[in-house]
């Protein structure tokens, strides 16, 4: 069982979440996803490994997943992809506003996930300018990763 697996399962007991079959399966699965998975591609790969899971049982899993910090949703592509568990610092997983930032590749369809400490001081500039309080925010920045850029500016030469 991987580290991600284990953290997850622990911080699911943590709050008395029992560890069903299914939710281990899911678990493992996004934890070796190359990129962010929506939850039909969950299903199927579940049914190609042979284990039946119905799509609205993934949907909760994904939703409690999500309420528990374990994951990211993806908000331009509606899929899911595993959360930084090892540097609680990096994600703020702990925070009652889970935010994050992504970066996404718009040629390999890689995902990383990044905390700028910038975005940090515009929330608290707006909340003081505006008298809002947020609650949670997603960013999601699209480019390319410096793989693809590279492979793109060796295709030029």
């Amino acid at each position: 069982m991987s580290h991600y697996t284990e953290h997850a399962i622990s911080i699911l007991k943590a709050q008395g979440y029992r560890i069903t079959r299914p939710r281990k399966l899911v678990l493992e699965l996004l934890d070796t996803a190359p990129t962010a998975l929506s939850a039909y591609e969950i299903k199927d790969a579940l049914d190609a490994a042979g284990e039946k899971v119905d799509t609205v049982s993934v949907y909760r899993i994904l939703e409690c997943f999500d309420q528990q910090g374990l994951i990211h949703r993806v908000l331009s592509s509606g899929k899911v992809k595993k959360c930084l568990l090892d540097d609680e610092s990096h994600c703020q997983r702990q925070q009652t506003e889970h935010c994050h930032h992504l970066l996404i590749c718009q040629q390999c369809q890689g995902i990383e996930e990044v905390h700028c400490a910038g975005v940090d001081a515009l929330v608290q500039t707006l909340q003081s300018q505006l008298s809002f309080q947020i609650k949670a925010h997603h960013l999601e920045f699209t480019g390319l990763c410096q793989r693809c850029q590279t492979e793109e500016s060796e295709g030029k030469d």
